[in-house]
């Protein structure tokens, strides 16, 4: 889409995208492929030639942001999309509750979860059980707990794995306390989900257990200069929380999965698969995800069981042997797979150009006022300054200034 031909707005609001297959299309035989030798390629090379040109256009548009200093940004930025605001949030510690809830919502999650705790009965729904992988220290957790009591489902109890002892990151204590919510670690109790060892004890915790719904949110830090690699830099955190769901659900159960961004090979054959694995997949941008960033959200409906041939002992090893360190990133399908497929690749191809064309016209809005912006702080900064003078130069208030006495 050529840059003429874009709204000069764009405002916090939720997107939602159906990825699918060609109807008639068959699971990938992952049996045909090694399972011992995988291409890998740096996380600056990881990607390929399939809309690199709107990806690149992005990338250009960030990096002009490197000129506007930090502060003037988030003013900024916060000024022009309100619901991008940090911190604390009403109901929730954060935001990320918020845009579970709205990704759920969107994609018709909720619907689906009544129907399967209800099955037959028009009665009180059974029991709900989720998993939270990756999600200390817990806005997610917190989230699905207040709306499951807004659903009217008394019986709620989470099962969590998130990394050991490492502050801000392990759960919140109240959720510790919590005896609807069993926290574990794994097998070897650091909850590190890069061994495929402690994905598989999580999975033997919750074995006995009608689990219809994990939710993913993991991620970590990447430094500013390389921000724009977001994407492929988490590609192991990534796909270890996608297989994770793949062990934890039951037939027909849904995933919910935070994604930094989906022009990768490696997300765009994630996607693919999960087309395959689910009912019905979706891309949704929720209106509290910052219009500015690339973060969606991977939501799957009606899992469907994994096929028999042979994809799990593949998948398992492509998480053990093809994530060899943490600088390079496996080819997991071939990509012709994927581009072969016209329906999928359309619905890929529609979806990543409706969020980045609203990510650029939002990240220009914030070029475009960030210098009236700037001169505001300074005039507040201004401001203030003077008044902490006036404060501490230990002058008398005139008579009508002064405080009226008892």
């Amino acid at each position: 889409m050529e840059r003429a031909q874009r709204a000069s707005t764009v405002e916090d609001r939720s997107l939602e995208f159906l990825i699918r297959h060609c109807d008639g299309a068959t699971p990938p035989p992952l049996h045909s492929l090694s399972c011992d030798d995988f291409t890998r390629h740096h996380w600056r090379d990881a990607f390929d030639d399939e809309q690199a040109e709107l990806r690149e256009e992005v990338w250009a548009m960030k990096t002009q942001l490197d000129a506007i200093a930090p502060e003037t940004y988030t003013a900024t930025r916060n000024k022009l999309f309100p619901l991008a605001v940090s911190g604390e949030q009403r109901h929730f510690s954060n935001r990320a509750g918020h845009k579970l809830l709205e990704s759920m919502e969107s994609t018709g999650v909720w619907v689906e979860l009544l129907k399967l705790l209800r099955g037959k009965s028009l009665k009180r729904p059974r029991d709900f059980t989720f998993a939270d992988v990756c999600g200390g220290p817990g806005a997610f957790t917190q989230a699905l707990f207040q709306a499951g009591r807004k659903q009217g489902w008394r019986h709620l109890h989470g099962y969590g794995m998130t990394l050991a002892g490492v502050s801000g990151l392990d759960w919140y204590n109240h959720l510790q306390r919590s005896s609807q919510f069993t926290p574990t670690y794994g097998l070897d109790g650091t909850g590190d989900i890069f061994k495929l060892s402690n994905i598989d004890c999580f999975a033997s915790v919750t074995a006995a257990t009608p689990l219809l719904l994990v939710v993913a949110d993991g991620g970590f830090n990447v430094d500013f200069s390389v921000a724009n690699y977001q994407e492929t830099i988490s590609a192991r955190i990534m796909y270890g929380q996608w297989l994770a769901a793949l062990k934890l659900l039951r037939q027909g159960g849904c995933f919910v999965l935070k994604l930094f961004d989906t022009f990768s090979p490696l997300s765009r054959a994630v996607l693919y698969l999960s087309s395959f694995l689910y009912r019905r997949v979706h891309v949704a941008k929720p209106r509290h995800s910052r219009v500015v960033n690339s973060e969606r959200y991977l939501v799957c409906v009606g899992y469907l069981g994994m096929p028999a041939d042979g994809w799990e002992r593949y998948l398992d090893r492509f998480y053990e042997v093809g994530f060899a360190d943490g600088e390079h990133v496996p080819e997991l399908i071939p990509r012709d797979w994927c581009l072969h497929d016209a329906v999928f690749t359309e619905d890929m191809r529609d979806m990543n150009a409706a969020v980045a064309t609203n990510q650029l016209i939002a990240l220009q809005m914030i070029i475009d006022a960030a210098p009236g912006v700037a001169k505001e702080l300074q005039t507040k900064e201004g401001a203030a300054k003077v008044d902490t003078a006036d404060a501490s130069d230990g002058s008398i208030p005139p008579p009508d200034d002064a405080p009226d006495s008892d």
